[in-house]
């Protein structure tokens, strides 16, 4: 569930001029957070103020609601479950205070939701930590760091060109099933074994053999998810002049395509990777196409 919208009542209140003085440099005049505020930072200052004893009783449901809003707006991701449990037992404090002092529960209700989807996800999280704390002592590392030494190790092998072995290592890592598995999050990780597969045959075995790998590699992922986002640059980079101009181009146009659907069409976005693209542009328009997908 998403954090519902401010209610109505929190903005009144906000630039209703009834702002108390604690508050009044944290928000804006068309009261919105200013730049240099965090809804913690309400939810710490209501707190403060509530505990001072000195509220008047016009505006106690009120601060009330903004401190509950501001509490459940600061949970983040994969917060700790201890710390969620305390913040949404204190935002369930003050919107019973909130409806004791006059709020309807029409702007509480869907605040209340959101608290219970919050248990629910500190829960889950909860559980989460222990099968991870079992799966560590059992295995010595989590899933992610397990295929990341494997991958290490590989890099070694190959670095002492010990390259049968290396590739072995790096085939084991790629071949983990991104779907539905104890590796399900680990996707960086399996997609750069597949990457170095890749970058081992266009300089070793030639285009033909890395297309093989390419294809391979795209339907081990399914939908084409394969490179990852974050590998794309690296990639098209150890294929250059490697006679790949069609496998270059895909990865070029699949990260422009992710950066638009993002927000952030404006690349390549580093000089880095501004010189990537000139040297990629410029060996895909030398080249005749052979397009792959």
């Amino acid at each position: 569930m998403d954090l519902p919208p401010v209610p109505a009542s929190v903005t009144t209140f906000i630039i209703s001029g009834k702002l108390p003085p604690e508050f009044r440099a944290l928000f804006t005049a068309a009261g919105e957070l200013t730049d240099e505020t965090a809804w913690s930072h309400v939810a710490s200052s209501v707190d403060a103020y509530l505990a001072s004893g000195g509220v008047d009783e016009d505006v106690r449901g009120a601060v009330a609601l903004t401190g509950a809003y501001g509490l459940l707006a600061s949970y983040e991701d994969f917060m700790d479950p201890d710390d969620m449990h305390e913040d949404i037992e204190r935002a369930a404090e003050l919107l019973r205070a909130a409806e004791a002092n006059g709020v309807a529960e029409e702007e509480t209700s869907e605040l209340w939701w959101y608290c219970e989807d919050l248990r629910n996800r500190a829960a889950e999280f909860r559980e989460y930590e222990a099968e991870m704390h079992a799966y560590v002592t059992k295995h010595g590392a989590t899933p992610w760091g397990r295929l990341n030494a494997k991958l290490g190790q590989a890099h070694d092998l190959y670095s002492a060109g010990e390259r049968a072995a290396a590739l072995a290592l790096f085939r084991e890592v790629a071949e983990v099933s991104p779907w539905e598995s104890e590796f399900s999050g680990c996707s960086d990780r399996i997609g750069a074994g597949w990457c170095r597969l890749l970058h081992d045959a266009a300089h070793n075995d030639g285009p033909e053999a890395a297309r093989k790998i390419w294809l391979e590699a795209r339907a081990h992922y399914r939908a084409a998810k394969f490179p990852h986002t974050d590998h794309a640059w690296q990639l098209i980079e150890m294929l250059l002049g490697t006679g790949l101009p069609d496998i270059i181009e895909v990865i070029l146009r699949e990260w422009v395509e992710a950066a638009e659907q993002a927000g952030t069409s404006d690349v390549p976005v580093t000089e880095d990777q501004h010189r990537i693209f000139q040297l990629a542009v410029a060996e895909i328009e030398g080249s005749p196409s052979n397009p792959v997908t």
